[in-house]
């Protein structure tokens, strides 16, 4: 596979042209039971196009004028509560330069926030399951102790809003959702709206985070299979053709007849939230909007079973997948038998999580997780991210809206940018194959309000616990469960309305 080297300013303008484009308008489930899917977006031939017009155009991201006015907030502090889990941790805050890209733009975001506006800008930690409770302490006594909180993809999320703990962003003024650091995700806002109120939004200030396929080149090349950029781009990378693909790289290395970790696999991942993925990746959501509102659990049962035998074939598939349990490693993220071993074909895992593969030697890209079958019109992937929260007790409107606008503008014209950077940068996507599949990964990133918005049910879990169990059936799971989520569904929104 040739290699192609283009300028960085070239590779990430590709990447970015089209990231997050309105997805969502229409929920990404079909009308008919069997459906299940939306088929009105383009290819990966068309989105690699678009993104090279884009390129071609040379947009400035610095010369975008925020439009806010002169203002100083007295030195006063700007409180952040946000949770020390996933990207937060990472990619989000900088206490000073260091020479590092990424957290560089981090702190120039930081401080020319601070400088322009006369403010300091404070981030307080919270562990994961607990920002419920801190913040609602706050709010319930009053106090103004955060300007703005950053929260999970799903935990807590239906409490803060039905306990009455935030707020909608629509209030608040000089957040200009035109703007491209807000105008790119808008869709994904409007879709977990309620009501017409926004109470979990996201800009440029929050970092993406699907999960995406790694594979390694060179072993896909000495193996001499088919070319997978070519299978997405023509609607082909499918379960059952990855499946088909991680069969051939499948190998005893050792001979002594059984398959171990010191042998070699078609595909690694662990077995738990990541299969969360799955759904939606065969374009379903668990729910949508009826006409009136009111959320509607999925009834696309058959195209949900079809995922779910597509997917339990590839991973029971002993001969071609190692499995290895949640937290086997200690680290969630810690593979057991990572890719850089130069065994593993494909490994699933949180696009964040490239940067563990910086030492790696060999070629490797990054590819979309796998469709259903090639009826499917487009690939889907849920996105991880958390969201930004108003406090209900933030004391200053006009001064939150013009930090987080100013933090998110900052965010498209300097940390956006260094992401993209890091991952290019550190042989993540060393050629323009790779970029167009990370552009397509961004372009096809969706929030889904039966997941987003409700947590702990079973049918959120539904195909982990299946197949932990290599179970297929998820008729009877579904018909056991299925009632059950819809009341939970039902409930969350009653109590939104009687927030009016």
């Amino acid at each position: 596979m040739k290699k192609i080297t283009i300028p960085l300013f070239l590779l990430f303008t590709l990447c970015l042209s089209s990231a997050f484009l309105p997805l969502l308008s229409c929920n990404a489930e079909g009308g008919g039971q069997n459906s299940g899917e939306e088929t009105t977006t383009a290819s990966g031939d068309a989105a690699a196009e678009e993104g090279a017009q884009n390129a071609e155009s040379g947009t400035d991201r610095t010369a975008v004028p925020d439009d806010l006015p002169d203002s100083d907030f007295g030195d006063s502090d700007f409180n952040i509560l946000y949770l020390t889990w996933g990207t937060y941790t990472d990619y989000y805050w900088a206490d000073g330069e260091i020479g590092e890209v990424m957290n560089d733009a981090l702190y120039r975001r930081q401080r020319d926030t601070e400088l322009r506006f006369n403010v300091q800008i404070k981030k307080i930690p919270t562990d994961y399951g607990t920002l419920m409770n801190t913040l609602g302490k706050s709010v319930k006594a009053g106090s103004h102790d955060y300007d703005m909180a950053l929260t999970h993809c799903s935990n807590e999320l239906s409490a803060l809003i039905t306990q009455n703990i935030i707020s909608d962003w629509n209030t608040v003024p000089y957040l200009n959702f035109d703007k491209p650091w807000w105008s790119e995700k808008n869709a994904e806002n409007e879709a977990l709206s309620l009501k017409g109120r926004m109470y979990l939004v996201v800009s440029d200030f929050v970092i993406p985070d699907p999960n995406v396929t790694f594979f390694n080149k060179d072993l896909l090349q000495n193996l001499g299979l088919e070319d997978p950029y070519r299978l997405v781009r023509d609607g082909k990378w499918t379960y059952d053709k990855m499946h088909e693909m991680a069969k051939a790289a499948g190998k005893d290395l050792d001979g002594d007849g059984a398959m171990t970790d010191a042998d070699q696999y078609g595909l690694v991942t662990q077995l738990d939230w990541y299969f969360n993925s799955v759904p939606n990746s065969a374009g379903v959501n668990y729910a949508k909007w009826d006409e009136n509102g009111r959320p509607l659990f999925t009834d696309a049962v058959d195209r949900l079973h079809s995922a779910l035998v597509a997917v339990d074939a590839l991973i029971n598939d002993t001969s071609c997948t190692f499995i290895f349990p949640y937290g086997a490693m200690g680290d969630q993220y810690i593979s057991a038998l990572p890719l850089y071993t130069g065994r593993v074909l494909f490994h699933w895992d949180p696009l964040f999580r490239a940067l563990q593969y910086r030492s790696i030697e060999f070629d490797y890209g990054i590819l979309p997780w796998p469709k259903l079958d090639e009826t499917q019109s487009r690939y889907y992937h849920f996105s991880h991210n958390g969201f930004m929260v108003l406090p209900q007790t933030t004391p200053d409107l006009n001064k939150t809206g013009i930090i987080v606008e100013a933090l998110s503008a900052l965010s498209y014209k300097y940390c956006i940018p260094a992401y993209y950077d890091v991952l290019m940068g550190i042989k993540l996507t060393r050629d323009l194959e790779s970029v167009e599949m990370l552009e397509l990964v961004y372009k096809t990133c969706i929030f889904d309000p039966g997941r987003n918005l409700i947590e702990g049910d079973p049918m959120q879990y539904a195909f982990p616990t299946l197949l932990k169990s290599k179970s297929t059936d998820f008729v009877s799971y579904y018909e056991k469960n299925a009632g059950k989520t819809q009341a939970a569904l039902d409930k969350f929104y009653d109590k939104v309305l009687e927030l009016e």
